[in-house]
């Protein structure tokens, strides 16, 4: 099966694209396909995040944190994205934090890109 690698660059104020992304890695997920998920610009800021009530606009990040239930192992923080934030990703947070080169082979590897 192909790899899909999921890169969200929009944070938490706008969220529509970047739930549509996870959904679309739940189900990619389900079916067995190799998923990737990238934070970069200010999609890092999910990862900043505390887990929220269901019922807040900012409720995707423990939808984001769940990942790894899914097999969805592979998710990547760009590290010079949260330098220019003053991100520090939360410590219950599933990702972790990667250069500039391992975020191109993550990219160069995956047989499908899609952004948010």
């Amino acid at each position: 099966m192909k790899s899909v690698t999921l890169v969200i660059r929009s944070g938490p104020t706008q969220s529509l694209g970047t739930r549509e992304m996870l959904d679309m890695a739940l189900v990619l997920a389900t079916f067995e396909c190799p998923v990737s998920i990238i934070l970069q610009n200010a999609g890092v800021l999910w990862a900043s995040l505390p887990t929220m009530p269901d019922d807040s606009p900012l409720a995707l990040s423990g939808k984001l944190k769940s990942l790894p239930l899914y097999d969805i192992d592979n998710i990547l923080i760009d590290e010079d994205s949260c330098k220019e934030r003053g991100v520090q990703a939360s410590n219950h947070f599933p990702g972790k934090l990667c250069d500039h080169d391992q975020i191109l082979d993550c990219l160069n590897a995956s047989d499908l890109v899609l952004e948010a």
